[in-house]
């Protein structure tokens, strides 16, 4: 069983400055190198995205932190004898909220640490010491931030996006050493002698190194798409379609996170974003075996059924609809292997369904204004419905966590953010080269947190309840939701539909 030791006195790590401190929203990406781990953070992440989305709403109801958006990298050491150390923060003029990535590269010219920024163009930063740190000089890079590295061979990858996730070009570069040898474009779509047939076309959410190839996870409108490089050194016309059209359900856009435990890469697909956050859907998990069989390990009914033309989908192997039986897990977050189990990390919706009630109230000219009161009336009745139900079943808000065996059976570990409602997410997982495995959170109400997990023989988990009590609630719950659901996914997709029409007409002027 885990058992987790919460490693930084204060939610954020900066104990000299508390409001500084809570500013620090995710543990956005982690690494080991020598005798630290270092966290790369996103800053004020709900007004962050709430600007990106929304523009210029009231963010009363979201501003619980600061306005200091310069990203941060901090380290800890293993053994606890130092205090947690800031050793990067961003420049201003950056423009760069967050390490979104991060990865220890080894190449002929050194062992370092990479880490990638999100912000209005993304930048790669290198330490040879975990100390100084030197910005690269990227310009063949395009886009906004990227939330995936990879080391195959010697050769470092990384995928870009000019969206938080997904989009419509696949930018993968590789380079030896960037400081040395600038990023090549892996895939060129523009090139004469490309084949669509031969290669993911699409937004690159995810790499993973598997079976001695890349794997790339890849959003299409038709759903979610897998791919693998035929070689060790992946090139432009030479890649397998693995796996296609959301895996037989369509809604299924966007590879989260993915992993591999015992000859399996596992992939944790979401549903289609931003609907699946304001009106939360369950996701699903994959597994793909190293013939390229895959199979729905997580999973329900399919919301838009597709035909798949690399397999068929399957009834859940592991018995669970789309997210473990719960339509708040959004994400599966971060997929490891730890001593023999197979450990799954989920984001939790759930806490932020108060939120998104008090944006749409705080904001009710502009709503009404932009959608009409009718349709305006309604979401907010859903919400308000929404909360009703979480508290009548007394839900546990906060991120979950569950674990396996043998990749097919789960138990629920923990089920309440670790005790925490705010800590809606486990963002990240690190297994060190002492075998000893880290849990980085997201929090952006309080500032986010690490844990170090121990193994104990011990049957308890974290929850409100008994898992019986928890399943039965989760299931009467999952059926008053269906009555609130289909018109609330209704006025949100008009809500987006508005949204991007608006937008495209203040492009064109």
């Amino acid at each position: 069983m885990l058992w987790f030791e919460r490693l930084n006195k204060i939610q954020g790590f900066d104990i000299n400055d508390p409001a500084n401190a809570r500013q620090n929203s995710y543990a956005w990406s982690m690494v080991e190198f020598g005798d630290y781990i270092y966290i790369g953070t996103c800053r004020n992440m709900l007004i962050s995205a709430a600007t990106s989305f929304s523009g210029q709403l009231n963010q009363n109801p979201i501003i619980t932190t600061g306005i200091d958006n310069n990203a941060e990298i901090w380290r800890y050491k293993k053994d606890g004898s130092c205090p947690w150390q800031r050793v990067f923060k961003t420049n201003s003029s950056d423009n760069s909220y967050g390490f979104r990535a991060m990865i220890t590269h080894q190449s002929e010219y050194s062992c370092a640490i990479y880490a990638a920024t999100i912000g209005e163009e993304v930048y790669v930063f290198k330490s040879e010491d975990g100390v100084h740190w030197k910005k690269l000089y990227t310009p063949e890079l395009v886009g906004t931030s990227s939330r995936a590295f990879a080391s195959l061979n010697g050769r470092l990858y990384i995928a870009t996006l000019d969206e938080a996730i997904g989009g419509g070009m696949p930018y993968l570069y590789s380079s030896q050493d960037p400081e040395f040898e600038p990023f090549e474009l892996v895939i060129n779509p523009n090139s004469r002698s490309f084949i669509p047939s031969q290669n993911p076309v699409g937004g690159v959410d995810s790499l993973q190194v598997f079976n001695h190839k890349l794997y790339v996870g890849i959003e299409t409108e038709s759903g979610a798409e897998i791919w693998r490089s035929n070689d060790s050194y992946p090139t432009m016309n030479d890649w397998t379609l693995v796996a296609d059209k959301g895996f037989g359900d369509a809604m299924n856009r966007n590879v989260m996170s993915t992993g591999v435990f015992k000859n399996h890469l596992y992939i944790a697909v979401t549903k289609e974003l931003p609907l699946a956050l304001f009106a939360p859907l369950g996701f699903d998990l994959i597994r793909v075996d190293k013939n390229d069989n895959w199979e729905v390990v997580v999973g329900g009914k399919p919301l838009l059924s597709s035909s798949p033309s690399t397999g068929k989908r399957n009834k859940s192997i592991s018995g669970f609809n789309s997210g473990f039986n719960n339509i708040f897990n959004v994400y599966g977050w971060q997929i490891k292997e730890y001593e023999n189990h197979l450990i799954l990390t989920t984001y939790d919706a759930s806490t932020n369904v108060r939120l998104l009630y008090e944006v749409f109230r705080k904001n009710k000219e502009q709503y009404i204004e932009n959608m009409g009161i009718e349709n305006y009336t309604k979401i907010v009745r859903a919400y308000s419905k929404i909360l009703c139900l979480l508290n009548k079943y007394n839900y546990p808000k906060g991120f979950d966590i569950y674990t396996s065996t043998d990749g097919c059976h789960f138990t629920p570990r923990v089920l309440d953010g670790l005790h925490d409602p705010y800590s809606y997410g486990g963002r990240t997982l690190l297994v060190s080269c002492e075998d000893e495995l880290y849990l980085g959170t997201a929090n952006p109400y309080c500032g986010c947190n690490v844990w170090k997990a121990h193994y104990v023989n011990s049957n308890c988990y974290h929850s409100n309840g008994n898992l019986n009590t928890y399943f039965n609630n989760l299931n009467q719950m999952n059926g008053e939701l269906q009555k609130v659901y289909p018109e609330l996914i209704e006025e949100l997709e008009n809500m987006f539909t508005l949204r991007a029409q608006a937008t495209n007409q203040q492009s064109e002027n």
